[in-house]
């Protein structure tokens, strides 16, 4: 019975060092190590590839709005203000394929943040305006 475990997995191994240079691909001993850090590696760097691909994408939607005259952080707090719920990804490919769409993403973001600031300005001015009537009087 340990027999047959044991050449399942041999053939296991040398299924996955295959293509390997020298001994790491058909002496058992050395194929384990090298098979067990290849596999280590590709574990890292499917979270490295997760990681990239949104920095990409948030590049690419940086230079997008930009272009429309908005830095990313604004932008982004102008769609939270907007209860406009796209992510990264679909925005970003908004930004290469469909420009027009993506303007129009651009100013409802603009438009909100606006808004904010204005309503922020106004409450400002409201304060000010009550603080004075109280040292007058």
């Amino acid at each position: 019975p340990r027999a047959a475990a044991m050449t399942l997995k041999r053939d296991r191994v040398f299924a996955i060092a295959k293509g390997m240079r020298g001994k790491s691909k058909n002496c058992f001993k050395v194929a384990i190590g090298q098979v067990q850090e290849a596999l280590e590696h590709q574990y890292v760097h499917r979270k490295l590839i997760k990681r990239d691909m949104r920095s990409a994408w948030i590049q690419r939607i940086n230079a997008a709005s930009r272009e429309h005259g908005l830095k990313y952080c604004d932008f982004v707090h102008g769609m939270k203000l907007a209860n406009v719920e796209l992510n990264r990804k679909i925005l970003s490919d908004l930004a290469v394929t469909e420009p027009a769409a993506f303007r129009l993403v651009a100013e409802t973001a603009r438009e909100s943040l606006l808004e904010k600031y204005q309503a922020a300005r106004e409450a400002a001015s409201a304060m000010k305006s009550q603080a004075m009537e109280t040292e007058g009087n």
